[in-house]
């Protein structure tokens, strides 16, 4: 793995070894206003504390059994109770069955609902009470440590009154009240503890049963507004959408008009149900679910903690010591997703995508130092995708765009959500469709028609593209702009059909436009009996992606150099190596000639290390100068095989990997000799340059055979080769001659 991705026993891998170590170590810890210090007693502490917090409660709490629950019908109860043999099984059946039987305010662990539901309904209600001037409150409620402090009984009284059957809740009660567990102090743990209350975070079941704990907090929200005695937030103007609280497991929020009798019934209801109730007030934008509600989006402020992100990451790797390799990995895995949930529900101003990608430029660059480095390759080449000669990095505005469309592709076909009404109300609708945003901007979504229940303008039925966008001329001067495809049909949209019908009389090119339009029409026929359903046409049965979305943004629709990519990329050959062959394709390797033109060296400084009196080009380094460029015939003379070198770097490289013929094999072991040696190239005039220190040609060859044979062995630990085989005959040795 090491010598894959990284050194072996380097500075690197202990700089990450022990500043982990040392951030998880507990030296002391203060225990009831005393500092607890040595290893013995701060066990004896943590146990203390955790054998003492599961205890059981005997505090007075509200009954449920007033309460109008949702019931489970006599199937969805049998179901639950069928044989079984793994614990997996109770978790996946109530999966099954809670989904319905839970409020649609809900939106954890819910089937068809998504985290961002609820941003998007909280988002929606104080923009919109911001935009028309009214006043509301709202509460926004933390469980303190809520999965630690559920209450066993509880549970039991709430699937009671769900009427779950009696054998599925003692089947319940055995998973939850048999738990044990130790806590970890510096790596140790202490003696195993009974559990008398709480939920295990990590046990399959514990998410669906908390749904069932919280589903108390709705119903009694509901009790409260059919008794008057609070007051919901109106979305809209004379809408009878009216929303009360929202709930995702323990993050609740709950809205309401401004008045006191509001307060007064949260303070009492939220005080009767907890343990303690402390308080704090404010105003203006605030978190809820990892982002911030009530914030403007254009401005650069409210971007402010994501970059913060990034750059608060990027400094803990600033003295990681990492190879381009390295960086690499981190910006595609890590970097470019830090940002990712901001931006599935924002879209980023200009200003905003550039300061991000100037982070993740210098980085890359200058692996997280302060000062800024040279960027030898423009950040849209770099961000470019595999196929396409690019290192695939996330482009992030044609990702945020990706993101957004899900939205869109939402606003489509799944209206029956929460968030889809508040939208509605708050926004309108016609014809089915939300006034205020849409599928504008989605590409590659499609309309197939069927009965023709399809906008004749606006929608892409014909051709993948809107008639609207296709005729931008006639569309302005329709009459019948919101006409289905069935209306126009029956209209009839031929030569003098009622269908065209328009502010004032065509001009000669406009009739064209109109001629050229029926033509596309002429093979159109309707299916009463079919029903108009939107498509993604890049996967038509799986619907919208944002993989499939970012694939078609970032298309350049030109061809994809494969053969380039099929060059420098192995799966036995570390990153780091293929980086370097990718960017000496490129001709953006730091040699003396390219650091004299960037001004980084003086003029004088600008001739081949290896003394040959000629400027040090990449081309002159790998294929002409005296001194490295007689180890490809070296190379040639080891495996056997004579070619002629080219006098370009491309088509050396093309011409050495497939000189020899033969299977895919054969090729691919040439394509690993070839990274290998110009690892060795450019490593050894490196050493030249920073150690004074200088090898032969015939030991370059040696470091060669040394370097492939141990990136075959580290790739596959069970090859097994003959030394004195490998250093004569490669291919005989390896079975491909």
């Amino acid at each position: 793995m090491w010598l894959r991705e990284g050194d072996v026993n380097s500075k690197y891998f202990h700089a990450m070894l022990t500043s982990r170590r040392r951030r998880n170590d507990l030296t002391s810890i203060m225990v009831d206003g005393q500092r607890v210090e040595g290893v013995l007693p701060i066990r004896q502490a943590v146990y203390a504390h955790f054998s003492s917090h599961f205890k059981a409660r005997r505090v007075d709490r509200p009954r449920v059994d007033d309460l109008q629950f949702s019931t489970l019908s006599p199937a969805k109860g049998g179901s639950l109770v069928k044989p079984f043999s793994i614990e997996e099984v109770l978790a996946n059946r109530l999966r099954q069955v809670v989904g319905s039987d839970v409020s649609e305010v809900q939106s954890a662990f819910v089937a068809e609902q998504q985290i961002l539901d609820g941003i998007l309904v909280a988002n929606a209600v104080v923009d919109d009470a911001r935009r028309q001037r009214k006043e509301f409150v709202l509460f926004k409620v933390d469980f303190e440590k809520a999965y630690d402090s559920v209450d066993w009984g509880y549970i039991d009284d709430v699937m009671r009154q769900m009427t779950f059957s009696v054998l599925w809740r003692k089947w319940i009660k055995e998973c939850v009240s048999t738990a044990t567990t130790s806590v970890l102090v510096n790596g140790s743990p202490t003696d195993e503890f009974s559990l008398e209350r709480g939920l295990q975070q990590g046990d399959p079941l514990s998410p669906f049963l908390f749904l069932l704990v919280v589903e108390g907090l709705n119903i009694m929200m509901r009790c409260l507004v059919q008794a008057k005695l609070f007051t919901g937030y109106s979305v809209g103007t004379g809408s009878s959408m009216n929303i009360s609280h929202l709930q995702f497991a323990d993050d609740t929020l709950l809205l309401g008009v401004k008045s006191w009798a509001n307060i007064r019934a949260l303070r009492d209801m939220v005080g009767r149900s907890g343990d303690g109730l402390r308080m704090l007030g404010g105003q203006g934008a605030f978190m809820y679910l990892g982002l911030p509600v009530g914030g403007d989006p254009r401005r650069v402020s409210f971007w402010e903690p994501v970059v913060n992100r990034i750059w608060s990451r990027l400094m803990t790797w600033k003295s990681r010591f990492l190879s381009f390799g390295g960086r690499l990995v981190l910006l595609k895995s890590v970097l470019t997703s830090l940002p990712v949930y901001a931006l599935s529900f924002f879209k980023a101003p200009s200003g905003i995508i550039s300061s991000i990608e100037s982070l993740l430029t210098n980085f890359f660059w200058g692996g997280g130092e302060d000062r800024r480095k040279n960027s030898w390759i423009r950040w849209s080449d770099v961000c470019q995708r595999d196929e396409y000669d690019g290192l695939g990095v996330r482009q992030m505005r044609a990702f945020n765009t990706a993101l957004l469309g899900k939205w869109c592709w939402r606003m489509l076909v799944d209206k029956s959500g929460l968030w889809y009404r508040v939208l509605t109300a708050r926004h309108g609708e016609e014809a089915g469709r939300v006034l205020a945003g849409g599928d504008e901007d989605l590409r590659g979504g499609g309309r197939s028609f069927g009965s023709g229940m399809t906008f004749f303008w606006s929608d892409p039925w014909l051709g993948g593209v809107p008639l609207c966008v296709r005729y931008r001329r006639l569309f302005d001067l329709s009459l019948r702009r919101m006409s289905t495809v069935a209306e126009m049909s029956a209209l009839g949209w031929g030569a003098g059909g009622a269908a065209w019908v328009w502010r004032r009389q065509l001009w000669a090119w406009e009739e064209e436009l109109v001629e050229e339009c029926r033509a596309l029409l002429s093979d159109v026929v309707l299916q009463a009996n079919a029903t108009d359903y939107w498509m993604w046409r890049p996967d038509p049965g799986g619907g919208y992606s944002v993989r499939g979305a970012y694939d078609l943004l970032t298309s350049t629709g030109g061809q994809a150099g494969a053969a380039t990519t099929n060059l420098i990329w192995h799966k036995q050959v570390p990153l780091k190596v293929s980086m370097l062959a990718w960017r000496l394709l490129r001709n953006r390797l730091p040699t003396k000639d390219s650091l004299v033109r960037r001004h980084i060296i003086p003029q004088g400084a600008h001739l081949c290390v290896a003394g040959c009196g000629v400027p040090e080009t990449a081309k002159h380094l790998f294929l002409s100068c005296p001194v490295f460029a007689p180890l490809w015939g070296l190379l040639r003379n080891w495996i056997g095989v004579s070619a002629v070198d080219p006098p370009q770097i491309l088509d050396h490289f093309v011409q050495f990997v497939h000189s020899a013929g033969g299977p895919l094999a054969r090729r691919s072991f040439l394509q690993l000799l070839l990274l290998c040696s110009i690892w060795v190239v450019w490593h050894e005039r490196n050493s030249r340059i920073f150690k004074a220190k200088g090898l032969i040609v015939h030991q370059m060859l040696d470091k060669v055979k040394a370097h492939s044979l141990w990136w075959m062995k580290a790739y596959n630990v069970n090859l097994r080769l003959n030394s004195h085989l490998w250093w004569s005959s490669p291919f005989v040795c390896l079975g491909i001659g």
